[in-house]
C-alpha cells in the first residue's frame, strides 16, 4: 500500500514539476531551444524504444515455450512507459524515460519488481 501512495503521489506531482522546470528552462535559454531540444530527445527516444521494443519482441516470442512470459511482458510494459515519459513534454520524463529505456537499467528494475513480495502478475491468453 506505501508503494502504491508513493506511485500515486508521484504521478500526480511529475507534471507539475516538468512544466516549472520546462518554464524556467525557457527562460533561461529561450522558448524555441527549449522546444527543440524537447523535440529531439522526443525523437530520440522514440528510436531508442523502437530498437528495444524489437529486442523485448524477439525475447517475447522466443520465451512463449520458455515460461518465463511474465518478465518479459514486465520488460514490455516498462519499455511502453518508457516511451510515453520520453514523448511527453519536459526534462524530467525525458530523463526518467531515458534512463529506464536503457536495457541494464530496464532488466534490472524488472528483476527487482519480480523479486517483490508484494508482487503478483497475471498472464491470460485469449483467442478472439
Amino acid at each position: 500500500m506505501y508503494m502504491l501512495r508513493y506511485i500515486l503521489i508521484t504521478v500526480l506531482l511529475l507534471p507539475f514539476i516538468d512544466f516549472y522546470i520546462l518554464v524556467e528552462v525557457a527562460g533561461s535559454i529561450g522558448i524555441l531551444k527549449t522546444l527543440l531540444i524537447s523535440i529531439v530527445t522526443g525523437l530520440i527516444g522514440a528510436e531508442l524504444v523502437r530498437r528495444e521494443g524489437r529486442h523485448v519482441f524477439q525475447k517475447l516470442q522466443r520465451s512463449v515455450t520458455g515460461g518465463e512470459i511474465t518478465r518479459n511482458f514486465m520488460e514490455g510494459f516498462i519499455l511502453v512507459l518508457a516511451g510515453l515519459m520520453l514523448l511527453s513534454p519536459g526534462f524530467v520524463t525525458d530523463i526518467l524515460g531515458a534512463v529506464i529505456a536503457v536495457r541494464p537499467v530496464r532488466e534490472r528494475l524488472v528483476a527487482k519488481l519480480m523479486n517483490s513480495k508484494n508482487t503478483a502478475f497475471e498472464v491470460e491468453f485469449q483467442r478472439f
